[in-house]
């Protein structure tokens, strides 16, 4: 199955998930109002559905095309407008007037920086430029308590409200009504209406305002989900792309020069057998030899692009198989010592990328810092926690130089380890100094929990 069609599935899953709800919402959404409307219509004297003379089943089709609408669209800035159209359509649909409400989305920002996260203006209708601009805590008043019960709330007295009064627009409303937005236990950020109406928010309101709300909830986690399904292919298309321009520096810098040198080798062993046959024999000796070290080489590379024993005989295995083979091909010294324990906890995507990050580590010690010895170490830090160690004795380097200067590098090594590790949850970290050696560390979760407090880390 190639990318595309990965997306395309996971596209049509998380429209298809969401077709019942939206059916059941909508249908839920119409009958309520039209129940409502009904008990102040009196019976002798029919009228029309609404002042617009559209049924119910108008209605209930406009809805459901409104809300599929939402539901299906998977750019997520796309996601945060419609969310709030589809909200004030509703309410138009049920002879609200939406013409002085102010509505926002709220999400919970992820810059690592800012703790605890903030809440920001992700898109908003009918708030000045400063408010759009504004940041608040979620700690206190309407947001505090929709955010720790997971319930809608409602105010009247919203300049009162010792955040939403930071507002401008805040400040002309009497009454405020906000919708956590939650995926699972989690909030990531609120839906935030108010109005200069003590009264607008009734029963009916907020009845429309928590259907469609909900509806845009799933829309916002669809949206994002499909944006984490697009990071993660665009990172498997840069983790392909590195890894063949890694494969044309290794051939170009190893097998592909000593390939050139045999035919001259050869070349220069015919012109002296008719002169020195000594001497023909002699670089016929070094052609040979040079044809056994470049078919090593080869014979390395093709290990570290498809290490089959990892499949069949396990991780330790092609450890110690990829520390041999460095060894014969290069002369370079590595030891391997693994827990053996740890072997049935280790699922094979966390094998893999043991063994990617390992052979990265052992190539960049090799070739860039001259070391001697190359120790890997693979061991339990905690009952649910595993730890790699990758060791040298090489030259070092400056980490923080390294990495600034990483954007005019054509290598992206260290990189590349980085979110390999985090591509099964792990925490990658290295330690290096000029003169010192370098030590590379990758912490992995061994159990969904392990994985929780890492990403805390």
């Amino acid at each position: 199955m190639n990318i595309n069609s990965l997306d395309f599935i996971i596209m049509i899953s998380l429209t298809g998930v969401t077709a019942l709800i939206i059916g059941v919402g909508v249908g839920y959404l119409i009958f309520s109002t039209d129940q409502k409307q009904g008990k102040n219509k009196s019976n002798s004297h029919p009228a029309p559905a609404n002042k617009k003379g559209e049924s119910s089943s108008q209605r209930m089709r406009k809805m459901y095309q409104l809300i599929t609408d939402l539901t299906t669209t998977l750019n997520y800035e796309r996601v945060l407008e419609k969310s709030l159209d589809a909200i004030l359509i509703a309410l138009r649909l049920a002879d609200h007037s939406t013409d002085r409400l102010i509505s926002a989305v709220l999400l919970f920002s992820e810059n690592d920086m800012v703790e605890p996260p903030e809440l920001y203006v992700a898109y908003g209708r009918g708030l000045p430029r400063t408010d759009s601009q504004r940041k608040t805590p979620g700690m206190e008043g309407l947001l505090e308590a929709a955010i720790e019960s997971g319930e809608s709330q409602l105010t009247k007295e919203a300049p009162k409200d010792p955040e939403l009064k930071n507002f401008l627009a805040f400040r002309a409303c009497q009454s405020a009504f906000t919708i956590p937005l939650r995926a699972g236990l989690d909030t990531f950020g609120v839906l935030l209406f108010g109005h200069p109406e003590e009264d607008y928010f009734n029963t009916d309101c907020q009845e429309i305002l928590s259907t469609v709300g909900h509806q845009a909830q799933i829309a916002l986690q669809n949206a994002q989900l499909f944006q984490e399904l697009k990071s993660e292919k665009d990172q498997i298309i840069k983790v392909q792309e590195e890894a063949r321009r890694r494969l044309a520096r290794a051939l170009h810098d190893g097998p592909t020069q000593t390939v050139a040198a045999i035919p001259m080798q050869i070349s220069r062993a015919r012109h002296l057998l008719n002169r020195d046959v000594d001497a023909a024999a002699e670089a016929l000796y070094q052609t040979e030899d040079l044809a056994r070290r470049t078919s090593k080489q080869i014979r390395h590379m093709l290990f570290t692009l498809r290490p089959l024993i990892l499949e069949s005989e396990g991780l330790t295995a092609a450890l110690e198989s990829m520390a041999e083979k460095t060894r014969e091909t290069f002369g370079q010294n590595v030891s391997i010592k693994t827990d053996p324990s740890l072997m049935e906890e280790l699922n094979m995507n966390a094998k893999t990328v043991i063994f990617t990050i390992t052979e990265e580590a052992v190539n960049n010690a090799r070739k860039h810092a001259n070391a001697d010895h190359i120790q890997i170490r693979l061991q339990r830090l905690q009952e649910d926690l595993a730890l790699l160690e990758i060791e040298d004795d090489g030259k070092g380097f400056d980490v923080e130089k390294v990495t600034d200067s990483y954007e005019d590098r054509d290598s992206l090594g260290m990189i590349n380890m980085r979110e390999r590790a985090e591509l099964v949850e792990g925490v990658f970290h290295i330690k290096s100094q000029p003169g010192q050696g370098t030590t590379i560390q990758v912490v992995l979760p061994l159990t969904d929990d392990a994985a929780d407090r890492l990403r805390l880390i």
